[in-house]
């Protein structure tokens, strides 16, 4: 069961108004509307979606990890994979 569920509606939230944020960022394209004006708005998803990510993260360090370190179960493997979780993030 995934840790994020006591957020799942917060998240679902989150992911529908980027879906409008997306949808209306098509439009604007469509419109050949200013540049500047659709990195504004890709902005705001890129900065929606990194914090729909860190509520994930959070709940999954204090939920699986936590978990799996408190019965040492695979721990090695839950934090070798957060670790490459958090390395992908910080490509970008």
């Amino acid at each position: 069961m995934p840790s994020y569920l006591k957020d799942k509606k917060s998240i679902l939230t989150r992911l529908r108004k980027m879906e409008g944020q997306i949808k209306g960022i098509e439009r604007m394209v469509e419109e050949d509307r200013y540049c500047v004006d659709v990195l504004n708005q890709l902005s705001s998803v890129i900065a929606a979606s990194q914090k729909v990510a860190a509520i994930i993260m959070k709940d999954h360090i204090k939920g699986c990890v936590r978990e799996a370190l408190t019965r040492d179960e695979h721990s090695d493997e839950y934090i070798n994979e957060l670790v490459g979780v958090v390395e992908q993030f910080n490509k970008r």
